[in-house]
């Protein structure tokens, strides 16, 4: 293999989120691409996990998965001890787990939101809380966490997920602000609409339409591929982003954080 100018060989990277979809494309890359050891934290979906193991020690990569509930603090930093016992040391962290449903203002119950923002903030705060010491420790590391677009657009019926990505942001900024002068670099990544669910259509029953509409809004007139995120996350976990941090990098195709979602995209009437 050509010498990468990514090479990460032998750096731990753990991966939430990581048995499919971004997640996946993710952790392969920074097998193949930068020759990373990927650990995954994944949900529920053991079979997916697995293949992806398996996939990892096809490129010749040792790594692992681990089931976990983000939500559960105390099984969080569990997890994390268990990681460092059989791995050495965790040199990269990608919070990318989230969840995202669709729910009216008027629907959001309490355990709605809490487990909106346990998922999608609480849990990225209490994992790069569990890693930074050994980070620091060793004057090296790299945190990436996983925005979204439509947090910066306040995406109608996402008043949860538009909080805990937007608090997702500012805690990254926070955090580098406090850990930079270890050696220790924390961004955010922010994707546009990626093509992740195509082959996927009891998701959305009208995934096609959906796609369809959202490439009108996009300059450049096609969907992202969860690749071009996994590259990103990988310039921003190697030595080449040394002296980047505290930053959004967005990989969205042109489609800007400002960029107001058409009004009519809901009807007037619903609330």
């Amino acid at each position: 293999m050509a010498h990468s100018p990514f090479h990460l060989e032998g750096r731990v990277a753990v991966v939430t989120g990581g048995a499919k979809n971004i997640g996946r494309s993710i952790a392969l890359a920074l097998a193949r691409d930068a020759r990373a050891i990927p650990v995954i934290l994944y949900g529920s979906d053991t079979d997916a996990a697995s293949k992806m193991v398996a996939e990892l020690e096809e490129l010749g990569i040792s790594g692992g998965a681990y089931q976990v509930d983000i939500k559960d603090v105390a099984a969080v930093r569990e997890v994390i001890v268990q990681v460092e016992r059989d791995f050495g040391r965790i040199d990269i962290l990608v919070n990318n787990a989230a969840v995202r449903p669709s729910q009216k203002i008027s629907e959001i119950t309490l355990e709605d939101w809490d487990a909106v923002i346990a998922t999608n903030l609480r849990a990225p705060f209490f994992l790069s809380q569990a890693v930074l010491p050994g980070m620091v420790k060793r004057g090296w590391g790299r945190i990436i966490n996983i925005g979204g677009l439509d947090a910066y657009w306040g995406k109608p019926r996402r008043a949860h997920n538009v909080s805990a990505k937007l608090g997702l942001a500012g805690l990254s900024r926070a955090m580098a602000n406090e850990v930079a002068r270890f050696g220790v670099t924390v961004n955010v990544v922010v994707p546009g609409t990626t093509d992740t669910y195509r082959h996927s259509p009891e998701w959305y029953p009208e995934i096609d339409r959906f796609y369809e509409e959202r490439k009108q809004r996009i300059p450049m007139g096609r969907l992202g591929r969860a690749e071009e995120v996994s590259q990103a996350c990988l310039f921003l976990a190697s030595e080449q982003a040394s002296y980047t941090t505290g930053q959004e990098l967005f990989v969205s195709g042109g489609a800007f954080p400002m960029v107001r979602q058409p009004a009519d995209e809901y009807p007037a009437d619903e609330f």
